[in-house]
């Protein structure tokens, strides 16, 4: 038995009555087939509706053949049951998908440009082209006519035919069903098939905006916000620039001009912090070479020093600079709020094997890294206890 489609006679209908005919488990949840209902099932790349029946969530909404399956999160029993339809969901989706026609025919009317593919996402709706660009004059275009359509409330209306008839009407691309035609016919300005839900007008659909347009395999698409969406969007965007315009001091037409000049100075400070940098990191390598109080068997010196949250380049360049010195061993550390790093290594021509000594370590702070030789790093997870790892650094290598 087919399931009758309230949804196609009366959009803006939430609720309704119905009989169940059949309920089965199914593994995304109770399969439920209804004599009528108004759940709009996963369509033409518009999603399912949701909604309640029996106050039980309703997942998921599909159709095969005349028959439409309601998955529940739960067994709704027997009998008849009343349907809920979520309407706000239903009238995001329902801006999107007209939405969409609108944009498409504008797209093809500007620059004979075809859709080849549509997604309808949470945040955006996104329109693939059989173009590999399109240009930033004629997407304007298309943003203007698509609101003048919008603005102008043309009337939308669904029309089913067989494919006897289908001569009659100039479709912007040929059908792919060759029984039950269903168009959606917008004015004098686009016909195309699709079996979806829209308004009865254009007007509803509000306002269309691109956000952004990329290459994917050869197409260009585009993101759309459209709808309430689109003044969300716009909402969000204002109250950015109003929080960047405190912040900055200057007007949005300065904005561009500002950020430049800041990122130029931003590079030049940059550039003078490494300079910094390094300077002092050479001035603590030779301090810690000069100073160095231990040694090994073999007359390596010994060179260990902790540091409290310092700067990540600095220790690296300090682990450089002394390096590139003759005969010496290297373990420095840097204690951070809730780890520290660490930074082992050796001369050159030292024949120092890390490998031997890890587990060894990496147990005084519970520590992970590695390495090749001269120089190996990492992070441990007992800050606490720097001073031992130090220490048991400085055991281990004497004997070398």
């Amino acid at each position: 038995m087919s399931t009758e489609k309230l949804f196609y006679k009366d959009i803006n209908k939430t609720e309704f009555e119905a009989k169940i005919l059949e309920v089965k488990e199914e593994e995304k949840g109770y399969q439920v087939v209804l004599d009528k209902t108004c759940f709009f099932p996963e369509s033409g790349g518009q999603p399912a509706d949701k909604g309640w029946i029996n106050k039980i969530p309703v997942v998921d909404v599909q159709k095969e053949s005349d028959r439409i399956y309601h998955y529940l999160a739960e067994d709704p029993g027997t009998g008849l049951v009343s349907g809920h339809i979520d309407m706000e969901w239903r009238r995001d989706y329902m801006q999107q998908h007209t939405g969409q026609h609108i944009i498409s025919g504008a797209l093809w009317k500007v620059g004979k440009y075809k859709t080849v593919s549509v997604h309808m996402g949470s945040d955006y709706t996104t329109i693939e082209i059989d173009s590999q660009r399109i240009s930033p004059k004629n997407l304007e275009k298309v943003e203007n006519l698509a609101n003048q359509v919008i603005n102008r409330n043309l009337p939308i209306e669904l029309i089913v035919i067989d494919e006897q008839e289908i001569d009659r009407f100039d479709l912007r691309k040929p059908c792919q069903i060759h029984e039950e035609i269903h168009l959606v016919q917008i004015g004098d300005f686009d016909c195309v098939g699709c079996g979806g839900l829209h308004f009865a007008s254009t007007g509803p659909v509000k306002f269309v905006k691109c956000v952004d347009t990329e290459k994917i395999r050869a197409h260009a698409r585009l993101s759309w916000k459209i709808g309430e969406r689109a003044f969300k969007d716009y909402r969000e965007k204002d109250k950015i620039i109003s929080e960047l315009r405190h912040i900055l001091g200057t007007r949005e037409d300065s904005f561009v001009q500002k950020i430049n000049t800041l990122n130029t100075e931003g590079i030049i400070l940059k550039r003078k912090n490494n300079l910094l940098i390094n300077r002092l990191a050479d001035m603590i390598a030779q301090n810690l070479y000069q100073n160095q109080r231990e040694q090994t068997r073999s007359g390596y010196g010994i060179i260990t020093e902790f540091w409290n949250d310092e700067d990540d380049d600095l220790i690296k360049n300090i682990s450089k600079n002394l390096l590139k010195r003759k005969n010496i061993l290297i373990c420095l550390v840097n204690i951070k709020k809730e780890n520290i790093q660490w930074v082992i290594g050796c001369s050159q021509e030292v024949n120092f094997m890390f490998d031997e000594y890890k587990s060894d370590l990496m147990v005084q702070i519970n520590g992970k890294g590695g390495g090749r030789h001269p120089l190996w790093q990492g992070i441990g997870q007992k800050p606490e206890k720097a001073a031992a790892f130090l220490s048991r650094f400085t055991d281990l290598v004497k004997n070398l």
